[in-house]
C-alpha cells in the first residue's frame, strides 16, 4: 500500500506532501471571520461605552443644573428677606429721625438721609439678581476696602447684639435647702 497520508489522519496530503487547499482556506476564513467578529464586537463595546459616558455626562449636567436652580431659589428667598430687613431698619431710622427733629434737627437730617439711602439699598436688593449684587459688592470692596471691612465689622457687631437680645433669658434656680 502506498498511501501518501498518515493512517488515521484527518489532514490527507496530496502527492506533493502539502495539505489540501480547502482546509487551509477554511482555516484562514475562520480566522478572518473571528477577526471580523472581534472587530465588530470591539466597536460595539466602544460605542456602548461612549453612549454610557454621554448618558452619565448628561445626567451629571442635569443634576448640577437642578442643584444650581435650587441654590438660586434659596438665595433669592434670602435676598428678599435681607431686603425686608434693611427696609425695616430704614423705617426704624425714619422714626428715630422724627424723634430727634425737635431737639437736634441737624442729627435728624443726617439720620433721615441715612434712612433714605437704606430704603434705596433695600429696593436695589429686591430688584437685582443675586449674581449682580455679589458683583457690585465685590466691586465696592475693591474700591473702598476700608469702608467695606468697617461696615462688615459693624454688621457683625449688630448681628451679635441682635442674636443676644433675641435669645430667651435662662432662669437659674438656686437650691435653698
Amino acid at each position: 500500500m502506498s498511501d501518501t497520508g498518515t493512517i488515521g489522519s484527518t489532514n490527507p496530503r496530496d502527492a506533493s506532501g502539502s495539505r489540501e487547499p480547502h482546509l487551509s482556506d477554511q482555516a484562514k476564513a475562520v480566522g478572518r471571520d473571528l477577526k471580523d467578529k472581534a472587530s465588530v464586537l470591539s466597536e460595539s463595546v466602544a460605542q456602548t461605552a461612549k453612549d454610557q459616558i454621554g448618558k452619565f455626562g448628561t445626567a451629571a449636567k442635569d443634576i448640577a443644573a437642578d442643584a444650581q436652580g435650587k441654590v438660586e431659589t434659596a438665595l433669592n428667598r434670602q435676598k428678599d428677606v435681607g431686603a425686608d430687613y434693611i427696609g425695616n431698619i430704614a423705617s426704624a431710622a425714619q422714626r428715630a429721625a422724627e424723634e430727634f427733629e425737635g431737639d437736634t434737627p441737624q442729627a435728624a437730617q443726617y439720620i433721615r438721609q441715612a434712612a433714605n439711602r437704606m430704603h434705596t439699598v433695600a429696593d436695589a436688593v429686591r430688584v437685582r439678581g443675586v449674581r449682580e449684587l455679589v458683583g457690585e459688592v465685590e466691586q465696592f470692596a475693591r474700591r473702598e476696602p476700608t469702608i467695606f471691612f468697617g461696615g462688615a465689622l459693624f454688621l457683625g457687631f449688630a448681628a451679635i447684639r441682635f442674636l443676644k437680645t433675641s435669645q430667651p433669658v435662662r432662669q437659674t434656680t438656686s437650691a435653698t435647702n
